[in-house]
């Protein structure tokens, strides 16, 4: 699989949260900090490394790669555990992880950011993905990428 981005998705999520925090640093003025902010922002957090760690786990379990640089080596489809409700769980924990990261900062123009990272990472990363699983795996992803949502 050739993808049309050569950034790893971590380093996305990084760029993106280091955006984030420049807004926050640079316009001060933006901020809207509301009453447990710090709790909210750390259970999504929670939320994020959950659904990560599934998400992780039934690739293990499967003996695929986790590698988003590599969807060439994917040996199985993983259709089953968190995988029924979202066709990209790691990527659904990342977004949920710079979502922690607008809450805690309050500076809620940082919505762009994330707006941002998520139509980044679907045009060059879980487009060319699902292209690659297609031709993979053919009729079962089609069945797979009908009846799950890519998110949630």
């Amino acid at each position: 699989m050739n993808l049309k981005l050569k950034i790893i998705p971590p380093l996305q999520v990084l760029i993106a949260g280091a955006g984030m925090w420049m807004v926050h640093h640079y316009l001060p003025l933006l901020h809207m900090h509301f009453p447990y902010s710090n709790w909210v922002s750390g259970a999504i957090l929670m939320v994020a490394a959950v659904i990560f760690c599934l998400a992780a786990y039934q690739l293990w379990r499967h003996r695929t790669t986790i590698n988003p640089m590599q969807v060439h080596r994917t040996s199985v489809l993983v259709t089953g555990g968190i995988y029924r409700w979202s066709r990209n769980p790691i990527y659904l924990a990342d977004l949920l992880v710079l979502l922690a990261w607008l809450i805690w900062l309050g500076t809620w123009i940082n919505v762009a950011w994330i707006i941002a990272f998520t139509a980044y990472i679907t045009r060059f990363q879980i487009a060319p993905e699902e292209q690659s699983l297609q031709m993979k795996f053919g009729e079962e992803w089609q069945r797979y990428r009908t009846r799950v949502r890519r998110w949630l």
